[in-house]
């Protein structure tokens, strides 16, 4: 029973630390790409790939978009018990989905200033998840 225990709390705060991950990546990502498209066009393909994705991860539609930035205040409360893995999963999925969006709309320019960015964060909640 003890090892139950463990292992849930652990699952928790794996939970939590991949959620503060992608939140942080999120930050740097906005910043970078609000820069060059505006916080509106951002702020409305964040909100449609949150909208596409929303049903595959529901814990997805608890992420707070507005001009202002992305909120997941609303998001750690409600994932307290979905697995680091699909939060890892939902994250992955969008980011790669946001990649697209930016792709045709810039063609490229912006995922080669993100790229190194989204590709340490990805690898480090790899490894925040993966079994020991």
């Amino acid at each position: 029973m003890p090892r139950v225990v463990k292992e849930e709390k652990r699952g928790k705060w794996s939970s939590d630390l991949v959620l503060d991950l992608y939140s942080n990546l999120l930050t740097e990502i906005w910043e970078l790409v609000s820069a060059l498209i505006g916080e509106a066009i951002l702020a409305f393909l964040v909100a449609s790939a949150v909208r596409k994705l929303g049903e595959k991860y529901p814990f997805l539609n608890s992420l707070t978009v507005s001009e202002d930035g992305i909120s997941l205040d609303e998001m750690k409360e409600n994932c307290r018990t979905v697995a680091p893995l699909e939060i890892h999963r939902g994250f992955q999925s969008l980011i790669n989905h946001l990649s697209h969006l930016f792709s045709v709309l810039a063609e490229g320019v912006i995922n080669k200033e993100l790229f190194p960015k989204v590709f340490q964060k990805v690898k480090e909640a790899e490894r925040i998840i993966s079994p020991k």
